[in-house]
């Protein structure tokens, strides 16, 4: 995965060009908690970012440090995450 990863890319990985109707299906989700999780208006539990991780392939690591990025509010310490993830 790219340098800097962030939510947004776990999301796209966990699509892997499927529409978001779609992949909220594959993940037992409501299209709308799908909207929120794209919209950064919500995070996943780690329950579900486990579901999707397992449905990506993506290294558990760095997907854990890039979605916790998203949930700090303090903009260094998120970017210190992105990069423990790259």
């Amino acid at each position: 995965m790219a340098e800097n990863m962030n939510f947004q890319d776990v999301l796209n990985a966990v699509a892997n060009g499927d529409s978001d109707n779609m992949t909220s299906k594959k993940l037992g989700i409501s299209r709308t908690m799908f909207s929120k999780y794209r919209n950064g208006h919500k995070t996943p539990s780690d329950e579900m970012l486990e579901k999707m991780i397992a449905i990506s392939g993506l290294d558990p690591t760095q997907a854990y440090l890039a979605t916790y990025a998203e949930k700090l509010h303090n903009p260094r310490v998120a970017e210190a995450f992105r990069h423990l993830a790259a």
